[in-house]
């Protein structure tokens, strides 16, 4: 429905740089500049910010692409969903959100820079991450060089242990969680499930099992978790970006999910990666452990990640080089008995 807001919207022609007013004009539609016939879409107001589109929907919110008039700035608004039945108790896990990781301040982890409730609804506000989620690249097979990549996973343990430190688990690493910006970037984001925990020991984790790749042994049998399930769910995360597979499948009941990681019946990832050093094929290893004791802390982690990103740059920088990508590529797709996977 066209918009009623008395405060006039005005946007510029990113062709002609014409100054156009398109109060009243439908939001999200899309109309040729008078001037020039450029075509232009039209932003909804919310709050301050002008939003543009949306960009991704969840169980619980919408994330829009954004600009903020004040400070002239593309931002990430992300919106509650007004249809929620329990809307008030949504709503202040929400804001919980917000301040839990506005207080986080690391490389690794997008910034909030501002939350409240407008019209009755709970948002927040994001730094606009430009190049889309891990995710979406691994489906695109447009993922950065395996160097490149690793460094950017290693800062993103950076960004985990740091928020370990101020007693906070994420609850939801996966490639779609993790958004990078045009410069390459790289940085976790979709806090929801995160908590913050005074005391050492798991803590019950809210919002049952979005993502049933990646959700810790620990937290199917006893439906909680500590800060080591992120160490898990980050080992699935970098196996599968390595080897363009998870390793322990995506759906399935939670008994089925947990006998699978009982089993451990993935393939090794040197099997399907031979660049893979065997001190990277280890530790994936160890933080696919069933037992949260056996998995290795972030330290080791950040300087295993950080130094197999240098030593990939050597192998790729070998003789044989294109024999070894063929063979990666090969394994990739058929495995080791030469049938499909």
């Amino acid at each position: 429905m066209p918009q009623t807001d008395s405060e006039p919207i005005k946007i510029f022609c990113r062709g002609c740089k014409a100054k156009l007013d398109v109060s009243g004009l439908e939001p999200f539609s899309q109309i040729p500049c008078p001037e020039c016939g450029t075509l232009l879409r039209i932003p909804m107001r919310f709050e301050r910010y002008l939003l543009e589109k949306m960009c991704g929907r969840g169980g619980m919110s919408c994330v829009y692409r954004a600009i903020d008039p004040q400070l002239v700035r593309r931002v990430a608004v992300k919106i509650l969903d007004s249809t929620n039945e329990d809307i008030s108790a949504e709503t202040e896990y929400f804001l919980k959100e917000a301040k839990i990781v506005s207080r986080l301040s690391h490389p690794g982890i997008i910034p909030v820079y501002n939350c409240g409730i407008w019209e009755n609804r709970a948002f927040m506000t994001m730094r606009y991450m430009d190049n889309g989620s891990l995710e979406r690249h691994l489906k695109a097979h447009t993922l950065p060089p395996v160097p490149v990549l690793l460094t950017q996973l290693a800062v993103i343990a950076e960004g985990l242990a740091y928020a370990q430190t101020r007693g906070v688990a994420h609850h939801d690493v996966k490639p779609g969680n993790i958004l990078l910006s045009s410069s390459g970037e790289a940085k976790l984001g979709d806090f929801d499930l995160a908590d913050v925990s005074e005391t050492k020991g798991f803590s019950p984790v809210r919002g049952g099992f979005a993502s049933p790749a990646y959700v810790s042994p620990e937290r199917l049998f006893f439906g909680a978790e500590d800060y080591r399930g992120d160490i898990f769910s980050l080992g699935v995360t970098i196996y599968e970006l390595l080897t363009g597979i998870p390793p322990f499948g995506v759906i399935g009941e939670p008994e089925e999910l947990l006998e699978r990681r009982n089993k451990k019946e993935y393939p090794p990832l040197r099997q399907l990666v031979p660049e893979c050093s065997p001190e990277l094929d280890g530790l994936i290893e160890r933080m696919l452990s069933c037992s949260p004791e056996e998995r290795p802390e972030y330290k080791e982690i950040i300087r295993i990640l950080k130094d197999s990103a240098e030593n990939w740059k050597k192998v790729e920088s070998g003789p044989g080089t294109e024999t070894r990508a063929f063979f990666s590529r090969f394994m990739k797709r058929f495995g080791t008995k030469g049938e499909p996977l």
